[in-house]
């Protein structure tokens, strides 16, 4: 069964690929690799052994090498990585400024930012179907600029933005079951909003069990962000 630490692995695009890949590949060229917001370590295995680090707020047990720490406060060295992934945590954190300015910190000058955020427009048939309920959903960010404006977030903090592409992703809707078990999950894996108000997650397993039914899905818009120090 689908949990929260495995959503992000379990999108699918048109041609069956992952979100994974697609935000490992600009740090391909990178020598050390933190990744932030990775309770599962969603990248741990795209990186080889000793080049990857992983920051949480809760840590697991597990073999991965793990630090437990604040975005805004990272436990590690100025200019310790020439590349950082940030998962789907920028329009959730409390301190944006804060989070850049440890972000510029930590990352070497001439390294890598990429960012993974949700997307909140509507582009397809598909989407516009859910942009009622979603609205009322992505309203409930912290940073709601963090999501389709993310971009304008990353300049004003002195990062060159060397691309902003968007993917729309999609999760299997075949049955009402699985359609409230998604409503619990999206949140805890931070592609919607923590804490949604009840009226508001009514509103939405309403919705997407009224939507659900065998081959259909629900479409997850993704924008991945990179940045160079």
């Amino acid at each position: 069964m689908l949990d929260d630490r495995a959503v992000l692995g379990s999108l699918t695009d048109r041609a069956g690929d992952n979100p994974l890949s697609w935000v490992a590949a600009p740090l391909a060229a990178a020598g050390r690799v933190l990744e932030i917001g990775c309770a599962a370590g969603a990248l741990a295995d795209r990186f080889p052994a000793g080049q990857w680090l992983g920051l949480t707020a809760t840590l697991r047990p597990g073999p991965m090498p793990r630090l437990r720490g604040s975005p805004d406060a990272l436990p590690v060295r100025s200019g310790a990585f020439d590349g950082i992934a940030l998962l789907l945590g920028l329009p959730r954190l409390p301190n944006v400024d804060g989070v850049f300015a440890e972000l510029r910190r930590v990352l070497q000058p001439g390294g890598t930012l990429v960012l993974l955020v949700p997307s909140a427009l509507a582009r397809s048939t598909r989407e516009l179907r859910m942009a009622s309920t979603l609205a009322g959903v992505h309203r409930q960010w912290r940073h709601r600029s963090a999501l389709d404006q993310a971009g304008w977030l990353l300049a004003a903090a002195d990062f060159a933005v060397l691309g902003d592409d968007r993917v729309s992703f999609s999760l299997p809707l075949p049955d009402q079951e699985a359609a409230q078990r998604l409503v619990e999950i999206l949140p805890r894996a931070g592609l919607w909003p923590p804490d949604l108000p009840p009226g508001v997650r009514v509103r939405a397993v309403t919705t997407l069990c009224r939507l659900s039914g065998p081959g259909r899905i629900l479409p997850v818009p993704l924008r991945r962000l990179v940045a160079r120090r």
